[in-house]
Order: structure tokens, then C-alpha cells, then sequence
């Protein structure tokens, strides 16, 4: 059940949304909002979640890789009761009494067995003992241990595909923490993280409504670190810019796949994250994220569906003019919005006239700030006068 009593709106929690338009019922945005859905997806028992403090005791005992969810003792899984009872709903890892849920992103490194060295599990741990100062436990999505793997019942392949028509819902969810371990097991001939195709959806979502420092690369060096703060300080991964349904399919087809049918399914999979994820988003924050003039343009393309948009910051970014331009040809799309924050971004003077008269028909919004964008005084100046004139109520700051 999800969080308000009612069951899932179709079969193994499959969304029901219009394609065409990628709008999704309130139901199912809410599913990736709150805890619950989590909750009930471990209680169904399509997918087990691991706990960090066996995880951390299975490979400092040295038994060898971690073994597939058949094979893994029944003591190494959260039961969905106990999890409700203790699952962090504050979005802190530092809370000793309560258990954040982790999804990992990484590598297979043969189809066997996906760290068959146990070269990745010994990195996992690693930042798992260091969370785990600070924090009682963890419940780890890990699909190797997460998902029934081959060979299969019939029960169990059934329930592997449910599972894997939600798998969306670990990465994307607002309260899960996502860790991309970027780097490959040392010697291994595969293709890179960033070329895989799973890796790079996995990592897309886990950054379209996220909050800045859930979305952490373990795949850096972690020696230097010596508890929680230092891995956030050091791993903060930067969100990619999201796609929309058709540019992700185009990216996605020059990703590596071990069978061709995955990059139709994943396709078709962001489209429904996509929907309940930035369609309704509220707010969308890209301060500080290195967006280039080009990226920018596929962020204006995906403001589009952006129908409910209030906030949309962009601070301390390189857009420059031609990155402001492609934003501004967006806002009239976003008849809800109500701030722009642009400061830092090298706007000059035609960015930042392109921004103000992109919300020119804009009727709520309250505030603009463009400070710091290349901007003479008497351009600013002639700028928030031509604003203020439109919406006499509101605030701006051009410099």
C-alpha cells in the first residue's frame, strides 16, 4: 500500500500517466516523496535490503564476495517492520538512533558475479563503517543482494519482475541516499562506469529531485576520510542536468548494454521517473553545478513539462548569454513561477534583459535577482525599471 491506505496505481506499482504529456496522478508523485512507499515495497518481498553493519562484519570476516540474495543469510536483511520503526525520514545521516536507506550504482564486473574480488564491496564498506559512527544502521539496496538472481524459480522470477519495474523508485526516491561508485575494480578490461548504460540511468535520477548532498561518489578516494562529514565534504557527486524522455533515449543508445533489450526497458522506465520527479517539481535547485551555455539549453528543454514550478536557481553557473537566452525562451512555460535566481552567472546585458522579458506575462513572480552578471550601473538600472514596470509588487537585483 502506499502511504495514504490506497493500493498501487496498477500492477507490481507500475504507473498510470499520459505519455504524451508525462503527467502522472498526485498518487504516484507521492509515491517517490515519502517513506512509505520504501516501506512497502520490503514488506511485498520482491526486494531485500541489506544492513549496512553486515555488510561492514561480512567483509571484514574475509568470507569471501558477497553472496547472491539466495545465498545470503536471512540476519544480513531488514524485515519491513523493524525498518519502519528505525528508517531515517530527516534527510541527515548523522542521527544515531536512526537507519538511512542507501541504493548503490556501480559495475558489474563479470555476469557471474558482479565483484567477484570483492574489490567493490571492500570500498562499499569502508564508507559504511564510516556512516555508521554516526548513524544506527543502514538498509542498503544492492541488486545482487537485493533482487533474486539466476538461476530463478518461477516465484522468484516473478517477483524479480515486479521488483525490477520499480528499481526506479530506490534511486529517485526523495529520502533514499544514492552512491555511485565511479571507479572500476583495478584491472578490469569492461567499459568505464560513465559508458554503462544502468550506471548512467541510475545516476540520472538519483539527482533529478534529490537533495544536493544525497547524491555522493564513493568512487573517489576515501583514505583521507574519518567519518561522515569528510565523505560528504570530499563525494558530493554534481547532478546532471535533466533530460527529457527523448534526449535520454538518444544519450542512452550510445551507452553499453550486456543485452539490447535493457536500453528499451530503462528508455521507458525514465519516462515515468521523469514524470513523477520534475514534472511536479515545486523547485529545482542548479546553483554552483558547472552548468555550461549548452547545458543549459537541456535544462530549458526539460522546464517545459515543468507546468508547476514556483523556484529555479541558478547561481554561480557559466550560462552567459547564450545560456540565458536558452533559459529565457523557457519562462513563459512556467506560468506558477515566482523566483529566478541568476546571480554569478555572466549573463551580461542581453542575458539579463532575455531573462526579464521571458517572465514579462508571468503573474506571480515575486522575485528576480541577477546580481554580479557583467552589468553596468545604468544597464542595471534601465533593467529593473523595465521589471518594475511590469510587476510594480515584486522584487529585483541586477548588477
Amino acid at each position: 500500500p502506499t502511504d495514504d491506505g490506497a493500493e498501487p496505481s496498477g500492477p507490481g506499482g507500475q504507473l498510470q500517466l499520459d505519455v504524451t504529456t508525462c503527467v502522472a496522478s498526485q498518487a504516484d508523485v507521492d509515491r517517490y516523496r515519502w517513506i512509505g512507499s520504501l516501506i512497502a515495497a520490503v514488506a511485498s518481498g520482491d526486494t531485500a535490503l541489506l544492513k549496512g553493519s553486515w555488510l561492514v562484519q561480512h567483509c571484514a570476516s574475509a568470507e569471501g564476495p558477497l553472496p547472491a540474495r539466495q545465498d545470503c543469510p536471512p540476519e544480513a536483511f531488514w524485515q519491513a517492520g523493524d525498518l519502519q520503526r528505525v528508517v531515517n525520514i530527516s534527510r541527515t545521516m548523522q542521527d544515531p538512533i536512526a537507519v538511512p536507506v542507501v541504493a548503490l550504482s556501480y559495475c558489474w564486473e563479470t555476469a557471474e558475479h558482479p565483484d567477484p574480488s570483492g574489490e567493490q564491496l571492500r570500498r562499499v564498506a569502508c564508507a559504511a563503517k564510516l556512516c555508521l559512527q554516526e548513524c544506527a544502521d543502514l538498509a542498503v539496496f544492492v541488486d545482487w543482494c537485493s533482487l533474486w538472481q539466476e538461476p530463478r524459480t518461477e516465484e522468484q522470477q516473478a517477483s524479480f519482475g515486479r521488483a525490477l519495474d520499480s528499481v526506479d523508485l530506490w534511486y529517485a526516491h526523495q529520502m533514499t541516499w544514492v552512491w555511485l561508485l565511479t571507479s572500476t575494480p583495478s584491472g578490469t578490461i569492461q567499459p568505464t562506469y560513465h559508458e554503462r548504460g544502468w550506471p548512467y540511468f541510475e545516476r540520472l535520477v538519483g539527482g533529478l529531485h534529490s537533495h544536493y548532498d544525497m547524491l555522493l561518489d564513493i568512487g573517489r578516494p576515501l583514505e583521507s576520510c574519518s567519518d561522515y562529514s569528510d565523505i560528504r565534504e570530499s563525494c558530493i557527486a554534481s547532478r546532471c542536468v535533466p533530460l527529457t524522455p527523448d534526449a535520454f533515449r538518444t544519450e542512452l543508445a550510445s551507452k553499453v548494454f550486456a543485452r539490447s533489450e535493457e536500453c528499451e526497458f530503462l528508455a521507458e522506465r525514465y519516462v515515468h521517473t521523469f514524470a513523477v520527479t520534475i514534472g511536479p517539481a515545486e523547485s529545482l535547485c542548479y546553483a554552483n553545478t558547472g552548468l555550461s551555455a549548452a547545458e543549459a539549453k537541456l535544462l530549458a528543454d526539460a522546464l517545459g513539462w515543468c507546468t508547476r514550478l514556483l523556484v529555479l536557481s541558478l547561481d554561480g553557473n557559466d550560462l552567459g548569454p547564450e545560456g540565458a537566452l536558452a533559459i529565457a525562451a523557457a519562462l513563459p512555460g512556467l506560468p506558477q513561477l515566482q523566483g529566478l535566481y541568476a546571480n554569478r552567472c555572466g549573463l551580461q546585458r542581453g542575458g539579463a534583459a532575455a531573462i526579464i522579458d521571458g517572465v514579462k506575462e508571468t503573474r506571480r513572480i515575486g522575485g528576480m535577482y541577477l546580481s554580479s552578471n557583467d552589468i553596468s550601473e545604468d544597464d542595471a538600472a534601465a533593467l529593473e525599471d523595465v521589471f518594475l514596470h511590469r510587476h510594480p509588487r515584486s522584487v529585483i537585483h541586477v548588477s
